[in-house]
């Protein structure tokens, strides 16, 4: 974890790609989706539980890219349900 300071007007969009089912996305500020929520959008249904980053059933693996989740920036595996872009493209196995 960076000590960086994250603030979600620090992205205005981002471009996010869902891996495994081919599936592209525009992630807005304006909106603040979590990455669970633009995939919900977009028509994919990943696994989840409890929607606060507590069980780990929605965790994905980042593939390209960097997001900002409830310990801070994240390099790699990812609670989906809480993370949202912090570089302007990502990658996620999804």
């Amino acid at each position: 974890m960076s000590g960086a300071s994250y603030d979600v007007n620090d992205i205005e969009e981002a471009r996010v790609t869902f891996t495994k089912s081919n599936i592209k996305m525009i992630w807005t500020a304006k909106e603040n989706l979590s990455i669970l929520q633009l995939a919900e959008k977009a028509g994919l249904k990943p696994d989840f539980g409890c929607r606060s980053g507590m069980c780990g059933t929605c965790e994905r693996k980042i593939l390209k890219g960097q997001v900002y989740g409830p310990e801070g920036w994240e390099p790699q595996g990812i609670y989906i349900c809480q993370s949202k872009p912090a570089s302007a493209e990502i990658e996620i196995d999804l």
